[in-house]
């Protein structure tokens, strides 16, 4: 569980504790799959982080974020998913 949160969170763009990182744009179809792979992970813990993943993707290139949702709604998504999608729109829902 630690390690596929620290995936996760090792290729997010903003961390509150560093400075932006915009790698996972240079590199989108690795980070693709590498958030792919965890989005069915029955793991709260790496589920936030998934969606936190998202959720910062949507503030730096929307059209790269709902590329990843939109892929993954299409494959009937599970509750996992489902929720990961969720927090991941979170901020587009407050604004």
């Amino acid at each position: 569980m630690h390690v596929r949160r620290l995936a996760s969170e090792c290729l997010r763009i903003r961390l509150p504790w560093a400075r932006k990182s915009l790698i996972a744009l240079r590199f989108f179809d690795t980070y693709k799959t590498i958030l792919g792979n965890l989005r069915h992970d029955p793991v709260k813990f790496v589920q936030k982080s998934v969606g936190n993943n998202l959720n910062d993707l949507m503030k730096e290139s929307p059209s790269h974020a709902h590329e990843i949702i939109d892929a993954w709604e299409w494959e009937s998504p599970s509750k996992a998913t489902e929720w990961i999608i969720r927090h991941g729109l979170r901020s587009l829902r407050k604004a």
